[in-house]
């Protein structure tokens, strides 16, 4: 079975095809990126298949399309496609361009998210985290997900952990994971929240002789990344303090500090970064930083039932110190998601049916 996965280069939705495809060692895969022409070509293609992609469309007209929306080298390493069987993608802009790559290669499509504005009536698969789970008549094209699919498992970072330890170092204490986000339309993270999770690190990383292990994000404002820097970096319990596109030691600075820890923060700006953490098996807090008004957002529908059924813990800065207390003496275990696993059930299934 050939997969062929299309990506817009976004690391988040990178991430959610990549779970998907390491599940599934049986298939043969090709990374395509697709590129558009302009970004307002990217928006009509998205309008024409809303409206057209129910209905036949002629090869030499597909070819047209695809032609007058991507980048030539785009369009040339389509066109050089013989055969696939599914089509994956994550994300709209890539969205109309499965479609149109499925119809030319008779392959089956399959998308991550609802992409908009197609929606998923024309997929042959459509796998949607909860907060995009719409109406209450099942689809039999839907696969539905607690949170996203990612290449994060109890199982990958275990055998990873005794290694880390080792090549890092570090000693026998508790580990606490730290992951920042940035900003959004709906939340931030401002300097007066760092220097209070500074503060709140520092205490914690004191009274319970633990180490503080760091990444910030390609969205994390600037003033807030060099403020961090400029304070937890160089304090002697942080032991690792990762920011994007920068030389590390470490393959994978990311994965790492998800192995090594013993209880994740995440701030919940993030969904994909909570949910990731969520998969590891660890105890999860995901923190909010903004007024409550985010709280009708829907990815906190979605914490809130993860709570629910312990798979994470939420609260505010000020609650947070608590959190950490709570989570590393608790002896509860942590409800792991496995939205990966459903995922890749659901498009065995869509080839073992078709």
């Amino acid at each position: 079975m050939k997969v062929v996965i299309l990506s817009d280069n976004k690391p988040g939705h990178y991430k959610q095809s990549l779970g998907i495809v390491e599940k599934l060692p049986e298939c043969q895969t090709e990374w395509l990126e697709v590129a558009f022409r302009q970004k307002w070509r990217d928006n009509l293609s998205r309008l024409f298949m809303c409206i057209f992609g129910g209905v036949p469309l002629p090869t030499s007209l597909i070819h047209t399309l695809l032609r007058w929306s991507l980048t030539s080298e785009s369009y040339s390493a389509l066109t050089n496609l013989q055969t696939a069987d599914i089509i994956l993608s994550t994300g709209s802009s890539v969205a109309a361009v499965n479609l149109l790559l499925g119809r030319m290669l008779g392959a089956k499509t399959v998308t991550c998210r609802r992409p908009s504005p197609l929606g998923v009536r024309n997929f042959d698969l459509a796998i949607l985290p909860m907060f995009s789970w719409h109406g209450k008549r099942p689809k039999q094209n839907v696969c539905k997900t607690i949170g996203v699919p990612n290449p994060i498992s109890p199982d990958m970072l275990n055998a990873k952990r005794d290694r880390l330890m080792q090549t890092l170092n570090l000693p026998n204490r508790p580990h606490i994971g730290l992951l920042i986000g940035g900003t959004d339309q709906h939340e931030t993270i401002t300097i007066a929240d760092a220097e209070q999770l500074n503060k709140i690190c520092e205490a914690v990383a004191t009274e319970m002789d633990a180490q503080i292990l760091v990444t910030t994000s390609r969205r994390t404002p600037t003033e807030v990344t060099k403020h961090l820097t400029s304070t937890l970096k160089h304090s002697e319990w942080c032991r690792l303090f990762i920011e994007p596109n920068t030389p590390s030691e470490l393959k994978d600075p990311y994965q790492a500090i998800l192995a090594l820890s013993d209880l994740l923060i995440v701030t919940a700006d993030s969904f994909s970064m909570v949910c990731e953490a969520a998969s590891s098996g660890h105890p999860v807090i995901a923190l909010t930083l903004s007024d409550e008004n985010v709280r009708k957002l829907k990815r906190y529908t979605v914490y809130q039932y993860m709570e629910q059924h312990a798979i994470v813990s939420r609260c505010r800065l000020d609650g947070l110190k608590q959190q950490i207390v709570d989570g590393l003496t608790s002896r509860a275990p942590s409800t792991p998601l496995q939205d990966t696993e459903t995922a890749v059930h659901a498009i065995r299934c869509l080839m073992e049916s078709g």
